[in-house]
């Protein structure tokens, strides 16, 4: 009997140290339980505070290459990020990459004016540096712009969103419309000033006015003149064979900033151009006719023999000057064109 009252303190004892030590157990349980989310946090924080640093030195947009690419998508991820898949260096001649290119940083340098600088990261994989990643999407071609929304689960396949440039085009308004409906951002587009549209849009004002009020004071003359509908003839001849309608449909950029950061005005490919490209060789087609034309109007009608003389080898040196020029825009647009005049 006293052996099993022993045993029952005992077995008492044991139970009351069960029931006390099983609260500490417990919070060490939950501590290490959040400890987990807390880790998860700072991490976040870090990579987010990473991107913030190089889209500031960068005017918005974060380079990067494969190993770049799979870090700042690894989840959780509490920030979108849309990512532009591009090939701009000059052994790929990838002309609507190089096109795209200026309005797709267009819209990222709005980054600086957004609220919420952590909400959403614009990154540029060029194919040069991200073979890998263009495969894993089975990419084939570029540009291609992908949007991944902020995603806070686990999972290894990413949710995207495609820009489909057929349907909306390569317009940075567009694109930032698009982007802005599927971010919950306003990023808005601030195209920098063009002093040369400004300049030209002036001089067509006052040009048109001029030319009416001289029409108004010398309509009789003026309406029956060779020389006006001859010039009007050529002008609009000039402007549309030199593109000036592609343009209007189209809208390309005006000018693309090359690898060198100076811009270039010829777009390679007979699919393209820019539009300097097409006010440029306007100008070389005026030159050449202006030439043909002093060979056969002015030319013959001046007296001194040796100015007859200098005028014609001006205007045929001219002529010759300004063809080669045009070849040479050819080869720009088509390399493997083997023909030259001038310059080689």
């Amino acid at each position: 009997m006293g052996l099993s009252s022993r045993t029952l303190l005992l077995v008492l004892v044991l139970t009351l140290v069960a029931i006390l030590s099983a609260p500490s157990l417990s919070s060490s349980t939950t501590f290490a339980v959040s400890a987990q989310p807390q880790a998860t946090q700072e991490h976040l924080q870090k990579k987010v505070s990473r991107l913030q640093a190089k889209a500031a030195k960068n005017k918005g947009i974060v380079e990067l290459d494969a190993q770049a690419f799979e870090e700042v998508m690894s989840k959780p991820r509490n920030y979108s990020m849309a990512v532009l898949f591009t090939a701009i260096s000059p052994e790929f001649q990838c002309v609507p990459c190089l096109n795209f290119d200026p309005e797709y940083k267009l819209v990222a340098s709005g980054w600086s004016r957004l609220a919420d600088k952590s909400q959403l990261f614009f990154g540029v994989l060029d194919f040069k540096v991200g073979q890998a990643i263009f495969q894993k999407f089975g990419m084939n071609s570029a540009p291609s712009v992908l949007y991944f929304p902020a995603s806070d689960a686990m999972s290894s396949q990413p949710n995207l969103d495609r820009y489909d440039f057929a349907k909306n085009g390569f317009q940075a308004e567009t694109f930032a419309e698009w982007l802005n409906g599927r971010a919950g951002t306003n990023v808005k587009v601030r195209r920098p000033f063009d002093f040369v549209a400004f300049a030209v849009k002036v001089l067509g004002v006052a040009l048109a006015v001029g030319t009416a009020i001289l029409l108004y004071t010398k309509a009789g003359k003026i309406s029956s003149s060779k020389y006006l509908w001859s010039a009007i003839s050529m002008f609009t001849i000039f402007i549309m064979i030199s593109g000036h309608m592609w343009n209007q449909i189209r809208n390309p950029p005006y000018t693309v900033p090359g690898r060198d950061g100076r811009p270039g005005f010829i777009a390679q490919g007979f699919q393209n151009q820019f539009g300097l490209e097409t006010q440029l060789v306007a100008v070389i087609y005026a030159v050449l006719t202006g030439s043909v034309i002093s060979l056969i109007a002015v030319v013959p009608k001046i007296e001194n023999p040796t100015m007859q003389r200098v005028a014609v080898w001006a205007s045929m040196g001219l002529f010759a000057l300004m063809f080669s020029v045009l070849i040479q825009f050819f080869r720009i647009k088509n390399p493997g064109y083997p023909f030259t005049l001038m310059f080689k």
